[in-house]
């Protein structure tokens, strides 16, 4: 438990300061400027550098990679089609992003490794670049082809694919580590420096749109709820959908390759959400809350599977 505290304090307090900040008048309007620094700048850079420092994959499952694909896509699929067959059609795409994209960048990385050790750093590293990019890749063409506008499927596989900067940096990526190029000082160092920047960035936005999402939440009493059961969702169904699958399909199901699945489903929603949606719905309030609310939920949640898991 005091393991679970000492990584995720410190996060709630950038996301707190960007709370504190949202009171002043020079941050009212900050928030969208950050977001489309995240996504544009600090995210791509992030990915770019973790795809060209991670080890090989060599001797690792296909089935971790499967049920990691699988299980997350179909989940947040299933949310999509419940939420439109109860009437949330406006919101359906935003509660699908939110029940499914974990922080796995943010939380994961810091609390499995101390909770299963340095081992996990492989695996993990590999099952959460399949997690972020079914929802860089998957949400960007959901809401750009949800627009009423003429040829919104071709623009949004344009969107989604060439055009989307996520995309971009991952096959640059690949394209480095299959040529083994080795990457000049002038570009490695700026794009570590990039790469760095998407955790206090993306969470001191997120705490600066904290306080409209409040308001909204207050004002639409439904949409409260809707952010409950999403965050609840998020934190236990998941997870357990993932364990159940993960028992079935993955070599040593009671080992470290289960124990990395689970836990990374088990995270919080993730700060990227809320880049996201405000980037392509427009408004990323409702996501906020969600992030929020898991977040501190999470306190619970994911101490309880880390017990379990490790």
């Amino acid at each position: 438990m005091l393991d679970v505290l000492a990584v995720v304090v410190p996060l709630y307090a950038l996301i707190v300061f960007g709370l504190l900040a949202s009171r002043a008048k020079a941050f009212q309007k900050a928030d969208a400027g950050l977001n489309s620094f995240v996504y544009w700048f600090a995210l791509p850079a992030f990915l770019f550098d973790a795809i060209v420092r991670a080890p090989s994959g060599a001797g690792l499952p296909l089935s971790l990679f499967v049920v990691a694909f699988v299980v997350t896509l179909g989940y947040s699929a299933a949310v999509f089609l419940i939420s439109r067959g109860l009437g949330l059609h406006a919101i359906a795409g935003r509660l699908s992003l939110a029940a499914g994209y974990g922080n796995v960048g943010y939380f994961a990385f810091p609390l499995i490794l101390s909770v299963l050790g340095p081992e996990a750093a492989l695996p993990m590293a590999l099952t959460s670049m399949v997690h972020n990019l079914i929802f860089m890749v998957g949400y960007p063409a959901l809401a750009t082809a949800g627009k009423p506008e003429p040829g919104r499927l071709k623009k949004a596989l344009l969107k989604a694919l060439p055009c989307n900067p996520a995309v971009i940096s991952v096959v640059l990526a690949i394209i480095v580590r299959a040529l083994d190029i080795e990457m000049p000082a002038m570009i490695s160092t700026p794009v570590s420096l990039l790469s760095g920047a998407v955790i206090p960035v993306a969470l001191f936005a997120i705490g600066l749109s904290l306080g409209p999402a409040i308001a909204m939440v207050w004002r639409r009493g439904s949409s409260l709820w809707a952010i409950l059961v999403v965050s609840l969702a998020k934190l236990l169904v998941l997870p357990l959908l993932t364990w159940g699958a993960a028992v079935l399909f993955v070599p040593d199901p009671t080992g470290l390759l289960t124990a990395v699945l689970v836990l990374l489903a088990a995270m919080p929603t993730g700060a990227t959400t809320f880049t996201l949606s405000q980037e392509f719905d427009g408004d990323g309030h409702l996501v906020a809350a969600v992030v929020a609310v898991s977040t501190v939920l999470a306190l619970v949640t994911v101490s309880l599977f880390s017990i379990l898991m490790s």
